[in-house]
């Protein structure tokens, strides 16, 4: 048996959790790409989507609200409608349903748009 000498068992070890933690990190960051766990788990509600001559909208959020950002900077946070909703959102004379693919995005006073990812 070969005895090493304690200090390099030390540096040995301090080497090796640092490899360790490098790694980690590296596959961590390859991992679904979405780091927000509601993201994750409802990517429908994240993205751009076309909305053909209305513009597009981009989708950020997850299970329990999504924000919606029109082309012209308009913002809107829309709570999922009811609460345990995944697909559907709305607020205060908005709603949006995102289902496969596709978001409809409805404003009281205009005309429903169809937008598709």
């Amino acid at each position: 048996m070969i005895a090493i000498p304690s200090s390099c068992r030390a540096a040995l070890r301090v080497g090796l959790i640092a490899s360790l933690a490098i790694l980690t990190a590296c596959v961590g960051d390859q991992q679904s790409g979405a780091r927000d766990p509601e993201v994750a788990a409802n990517p429908a509600a994240f993205g751009m989507f076309d909305c053909g001559p209305d513009g597009m909208i981009m989708l950020e959020g997850g299970r329990s609200a999504v924000t919606l950002i029109e082309t012209d900077g308009s913002s809107y946070n829309l709570p999922a409608s009811p609460p345990t909703q995944t697909h559907r959102f709305g607020g205060e004379g908005t709603a949006l349903v995102v289902e496969n693919g596709e978001a409809l995005w409805m404003k009281s006073g205009k005309q429903p748009m169809t937008c598709r990812r």
